[in-house]
């Protein structure tokens, strides 16, 4: 029972930093536009032909983000949050991971009172680590997920704009009032771009490097092209409109028809840990053996890396490309 007090104590912890961080997001469009705007915190630089983000040293912990970039961190940390919309800096995400591993892993040391408790501590300590990273991807994978569904609607208004005759930033402005977030924010930054200096070039590829998505990659590509070999580019942007909705229908029907070896898959993962459970549910005793002893923490870990590498396998192979 002092390990199940132990991971209550570390969720609880993981939860309340969560809680905090998300009540220090900004809520508004315009609030998170003032926030991610060039003369704030992030300007549009060009190395060689293609745009880079680049963050300012300015920050609440510059040491922490001068340490974190000689090693190459700040810069992917400062890309990771920006993609999944958290207000934070990296040397305030390091701090938020360290504390996570630093309390979950005295936590477990202190409750066991052991040799082995304090291995179980450390791999403990490790795993919470890694859990606000897990965390961030999840939320940039759901917002890249949100854009994606809104990019066939958003590149329709584009196109009518530019067919009607606007130019390619009014209609942009057009449809930044009409659709809304995430998308809108972005579209709103890249006009913001355009209106402190950038090239329309630059600014689409900075917007396009900020999303981090593959369909926008598409589109961006597409407009490019058409600016430097002309055309007609309501054409253009409609083509590229009905490709994209061909790729979500037949991702659709890959996903209706792998439906039942995915949840074969997360049965086959969690049918273990929860058999381990209803064990220690019906005799404790004869299960804590499993991280009291030396044979048991073995065991234990052998479990750990089998099983992860079994959920990794059935995710490659069900992850088809489109």
């Amino acid at each position: 029972m002092s390990i199940l007090a132990a991971m209550t104590a570390s969720a609880t912890l993981f939860l309340l930093l969560v809680y905090v961080i998300r009540s220090r997001g900004v809520t508004s469009g315009e609030a998170r536009l003032r926030y991610l705007s060039p003369s704030r915190d992030v300007r549009v630089e060009e190395d060689g032909d293609e745009a880079t983000l680049v963050r300012r040293s300015a920050s609440s912990i510059p040491a922490i983000n001068r340490w974190l970039s000689t090693r190459g961190y700040a810069d992917r940390w400062a890309f990771e949050l920006e993609r999944a919309d958290l207000k934070l800096r990296p040397g305030e995400y390091f701090l938020m991971r360290v504390c996570l591993a630093v309390v979950t892993a005295v936590l477990f040391a202190l409750i066991g009172r052991s040799a082995p408790a304090l291995l179980i501590g450390i791999v403990a300590g490790g795993m919470a680590y890694q859990l606000p990273a897990v965390w961030v991807r999840l939320r940039m994978k759901r917002r890249i997920e949100k854009i994606n569904k809104q990019l066939p609607e958003t590149i329709g208004l584009i196109a009518s704009g530019v067919r009607a005759g606007f130019a390619f930033a009014q209609s942009v402005d057009v449809t930044a009032q009409r659709v809304g977030p995430p998308i809108s924010v972005e579209l709103n930054r890249m006009l913001v771009d355009i209106n402190l200096g950038a090239s329309t070039e630059d600014a689409l590829q900075a917007m396009n490097q900020r999303i981090g998505s593959d369909d926008v990659d598409i589109v961006v590509t597409a407009i490019l092209i058409q600016r430097n070999t002309g055309g007609n580019l309501a054409e253009v942007l409609e083509t590229v409109t009905e490709t994209m909705r061909d790729r979500e229908r037949i991702a659709g029907e890959i996903k209706t028809l792998t439906s039942s070896q995915r949840l074969t898959g997360w049965v086959l993962s969690l049918w273990p840990a929860a058999l381990g459970l209803i064990f220690f549910a019906i005799n404790p005793g004869m299960m804590s053996l499993m991280w009291t002893t030396t044979a048991g923490l073995v065991l234990l870990g052998i479990w750990v890396v089998l099983n992860t590498m079994g959920i990794l396998t059935i995710r490659r192979i069900l992850d088809i490309d489109i």
